[in-house]
């Protein structure tokens, strides 16, 4: 009787995911080369469809299914990330795998399966220090260097001094897409951009925080 229940919500997943074609298969490579693609959106982030389904929270055990939940996973992790300007996750405490309204949620096994595809796909970086946060990148890595060189010459900031705390937490620079970015994140985006000659990176002046200037 329980293989029975198994396979009818198999069978109600794949007929869900199929009429929800077009939402689930929203992430593809494009997703690294839109450049159109704005920082944080106002107003509340709305979730598609299929956030309502209770076996999506249920990673399936059919691989052709499981890919297709994955997909739509990645797809609502960063959309969501892009719409409230999040830069860096913890799996265990991210809003988005826990529907309240369902009374839904991804276990810990299901969270760090959805995590471990971001990976693979290259839209997530684990932090590296010793916990399991991630960077998420609803921008590629060159799509933030590319932003960064355009946003210093768009505005005559070639040349000035600033620090990686100031581009990431001042309010000057509040409406801009790399505001509120963890520091950790942007320094690596930097040390690209250093090598390829685009800005300078030097020691402040505290010993606390890295200057940068723009060339």
């Amino acid at each position: 009787r329980e293989r029975e229940r198994e396979r009818e919500r198999e069978r109600e997943t794949r007929s869900f995911l199929k009429q929800n074609q077009e939402e689930e298969e929203m992430v593809d490579s494009s997703y690294f080369m839109n450049t159109s693609t704005t920082g944080a959106a106002t107003g509340a982030f709305e979730y598609p469809k299929l956030y309502s389904f209770p076996p999506f929270f249920t990673l399936q055990p059919v691989a052709e299914t499981r890919d297709k939940q994955l997909e739509a996973w990645t797809a609502l992790v960063l959309s969501y990330a892009r719409s409230k300007n999040v830069f860096a996750f913890d799996p265990a405490t991210f809003s988005p795998f826990e529907n309240k309204a369902i009374e839904r949620s991804l276990n810990e096994t299901e969270r760090n399966a959805v995590v471990d595809y971001l990976l693979k796909k290259g839209a997530c970086e684990r932090v590296g220090d010793g916990t399991k946060k991630v960077h998420v990148l609803w921008k590629s890595i060159k799509e933030w260097e590319t932003l960064l060189v355009e946003w210093a010459h768009r505005t005559g900031r070639r040349e000035d001094v600033m620090t990686v705390d100031e581009l990431c937490t001042s309010e000057e620079f509040s409406d801009e897409d790399f505001h509120g970015m963890a520091p950790s994140l942007l320094l690596k985006i930097l040390k690209n951009l250093e090598k390829g000659k685009h800005v300078m990176l030097f020691q402040g002046s505290d010993g606390d925080d890295l200057g940068i200037k723009f060339l």
